[in-house]
């Protein structure tokens, strides 16, 4: 019994190991897109991210154009089963896992209608059970999306309206509509917890009551799959920005950074000596942000005279949209441009916006991700 016990492991060990290590594999990745470019000006590419944290970025691998049909394929070699991208001229985009299987995944291409608004749409990915987690994944983050965007609009009205309760009801319908969120997330990371795929669950999930949960995830990983190379970093850059938290946790020095105005003279936090200062990260294509900024001009209104400055920090990659947005918006105080965002939001840690941050008079900390009631409670 005991050789048959030690056979049996030792066939599990290495059945987890190779799926890590095979050779002369390749699978074909097609789809069709509804909507082609006319214009025939842009591409469909397969790539990954490569870098860690804040400093992933796409590296496209391959290309392709659309046959007469309007399909397209690729031909992927998976010798070592990674996760993927493929991307549509750049409006359409998705991730997927490449192992054993040929996948069709179909998109919808160009947008036709006449006013394009940044809404993803819902990509399914057929022909693999691995890539499973990524589409239940992706419908729940898809579903939470639109809701969302209902309730934030119910937010910007109810604030208009100057109706106090209005708004708290549709806040306290936010927060029901996270907590929904990260409970169908978990039970998607606990039905596939045992699968490499589930590492792109785990990241929909994030803070300090998570952390137990993600790190325990990210441990069987390792232990099933030790030569899962993506779970280890995946645990690395759980570590690293938990150490950054704590670099920014309220009370402690705000990060330093440095970018330029239309003038080129480069503004931080420390140009502002004795000040109160609102950091208030935007960008031009934001619709939050920006119907923030009229609340914003009365809170620069109010409190200018007691000390407060606020330093708007654009994280557009192409100046001349913010430089449009800041001519249309005319707001008083400092603007720059965080044309490389990374190093600050690393910083920082967030990847959402608006993101504004309070500091006291030296510099310190004293709140962050704050807008609207919130932001007016706390000055």
């Amino acid at each position: 019994m005991y050789k048959k016990g030690l056979g049996l492991a030792i066939a599990a060990f290495f059945a987890a190991t190779s799926m890590f290590a095979q050779s002369g594999k390749s699978i074909t990745v097609t789809g069709k897109v509804k909507f082609p470019d006319p214009t025939g000006k842009y591409k469909i590419y397969l790539g990954q991210y490569v870098g860690e944290g804040f400093n992933k970025a796409f590296k496209a691998l391959d290309s392709a154009s659309l046959d007469a049909n309007n399909t397209f394929k690729f031909t992927l070699n998976t010798a070592k089963p990674d996760f993927y991208q493929v991307r549509v001229y750049y409006m359409d985009r998705i991730d997927f896992w490449a192992d054993k299987d040929d996948l069709k995944i179909d998109f919808r291409g160009i947008d036709t209608a006449k006013r394009i608004v940044k809404n993803p749409p819902y990509i399914r990915i057929e022909g693999s059970a691995d890539n499973d987690v990524i589409n239940h994944t992706n419908f729940v983050n898809y579903r939470n999306y639109q809701t969302m965007i209902l309730l934030y609009n119910q937010v910007y009205k109810a604030e208009q309206a100057k109706d106090s309760l209005w708004v708290a009801g549709v806040k306290r319908n936010i927060d029901s509509l996270n907590s929904d969120f990260k409970s169908r997330i978990r039970n998607i990371v606990e039905i596939y917890k045992d699968k490499p795929t589930v590492l792109y669950a785990l990241k929909s999930l994030g803070g300090k009551a998570d952390e137990p949960f993600v790190m325990g995830v990210l441990d069987n990983l390792i232990d099933k799959y030790p030569n899962f190379d993506q779970a280890k970093v995946a645990k690395k850059e759980m570590i690293d920005a938990k150490a950054q938290t704590e670099k920014i946790a309220n009370g402690k020095p705000a990060p330093d950074f440095a970018y330029p105005d239309l003038n080129g003279k480069k503004w931080g936090p420390k140009d502002f000596p004795g000040k109160y200062v609102i950091i208030d990260f935007w960008a031009s294509w934001c619709g939050p942000c920006r119907q923030e900024i009229p609340h914003l001009k009365k809170v620069y209104e109010k409190y200018k005279s007691k000390g407060l400055e606020i330093l708007a920090v654009s994280v557009d990659a192409k100046p001349d949209q913010w430089k449009k947005a800041m001519a249309e918006e005319n707001m008083a105080w400092p603007q720059i441009n965080a044309q490389d965002s990374k190093p600050v939001m690393s910083s920082y840690l967030f990847s959402g916006i608006p993101y504004l941050v309070i500091l006291d008079k030296e510099g310190r900390i004293i709140e962050k991700h704050l807008r609207g009631e919130s932001l007016d409670k706390k000055l």
